[in-house]
């Protein structure tokens, strides 16, 4: 009998860009100002996804929850809390191919 597990960690509050290179992506630190209300946050990280193509998190958690997913809608799926809160943020990028990518966070 054979199983798989998948481990998913929770990371510090980090900041990246990426760059590809010969047909990889690298990430680096940089400094990028991040907007202070939570709206902001989630159309600032979902832009940053759609122009890099990233389909997961990147700036680490914005409130208490935050959850992204990508796909061929504006409402695409995301992850969302297990107990009850506020919704504080709600945003959706597009890349150049079509692909949706949404990041939402709650408080």
């Amino acid at each position: 009998m054979f199983f798989i597990a998948s481990v998913v960690e929770a990371k510090p509050r980090r900041q990246y860009y990426s760059q590809p290179t010969n047909n990889t992506r690298t990430y680096s630190y940089t400094n990028i100002v991040t907007p202070q209300d939570d709206q902001s946050r989630c159309q600032a990280e979902a832009n940053y996804m759609a122009s890099n193509r990233i389909c997961g998190h990147v700036w680490g958690t914005i409130g208490n929850f935050e959850g992204v997913g990508f796909g061929y809608s504006p409402n695409c799926n995301t992850c969302t809390p297990g107990n009850s809160m506020r919704l504080t943020g709600d945003a959706s990028a597009q890349d150049t191919n079509g692909k949706w990518y949404r990041v939402r966070s709650w408080r």
